[in-house]
């Protein structure tokens, strides 16, 4: 007699099949819907300075039912909705590596997850006398972002005439499609003074064509700095100090 069980099995791309594994007499009389459910991933985010490939570890952990078997999970890592790399994933807390290539896949932000799961766990058939394994593939929507950022440089320049200095400003990113430093219009970058212990913001701009200035009335000679924030796709930054 054919017995009436859903068993769908969900090839993986490296070829593997998930094994049927029969424990008797131990599973509960209603199996679950989502034998194992991922909480969380951890993944560091990047600064980059050159234009090389990088391995990203990806960790995942997960929650799992009493009658969970097995399973395994395809994860695509993606970059504005594009896949630019799948992680193989086996059951509870395991770790893969991404590939990172900034010269194709671009700066920015970066997003783990969603995973497609291929689960299996087991229940008694009493009608059977039997255990019995049974399959189910979904999606589990947990996700994680993480940023692959290019290395900033700024630099200041000050000029006095009389009670008057110029600041000028220039910032650089690396680009890695460009295999070289470029031009770096920040937003909402910082002509700074010092103040006693601490910096006092003159001016917040945003650069264009990698520059800034400012012309500030001040006497008394003065340290001055410009203070660049992070940004979904390059990093901080704060030139050097220059007096004047």
């Amino acid at each position: 007699m054919e017995v009436p069980t859903a068993r769908r099995v969900r090839n993986a791309a490296a070829g593997l099949i998930l094994a049927v594994t029969l424990i008797a007499g131990t599973t509960p009389a209603q199996a679950s819907e989502r034998p194992i459910d991922i909480t969380g991933y951890s993944v560091s985010s990047l600064t980059v300075a050159d234009s090389n490939c990088r391995n990203v570890t990806v960790k995942a952990s997960s929650k799992v039912k009493s009658d969970y078997d097995d399973a395994y999970a395809i994860i695509d890592v993606t970059r504005n909705g594009g896949v630019v790399h799948s992680l193989w994933f086996e059951n509870r807390k395991v770790s893969d590596r991404a590939t990172i290539c900034p010269s194709w896949d671009g700066l920015g932000a970066y997003k783990v997850g969603p995973a497609d799961v291929s689960a299996s766990y087991s229940y008694w058939d009493s009608y059977y006398q039997s255990t019995w394994t049974e399959y189910v593939d979904y999606t589990d929507r947990t996700s994680k972002t993480f940023y692959v950022r290019g290395k900033t440089k700024s630099s200041l320049t000050a000029k006095r005439s009389g009670s008057k200095v110029a600041l000028t400003a220039k910032a650089q990113v690396y680009s890695p499609e460009k295999y070289r430093y470029g031009q770096y219009n920040a937003k909402k970058a910082k002509f700074q003074v010092k103040s006693g212990n601490s910096w006092k913001t003159l001016k917040t701009v945003n650069l264009k064509k990698g520059t800034a200035k400012l012309t500030v009335k001040q006497s008394k000679k003065k340290s001055y700095r410009l203070s660049i924030p992070t940004a979904s796709w390059a990093t901080a930054t704060n030139s050097k100090s220059v007096s004047k």
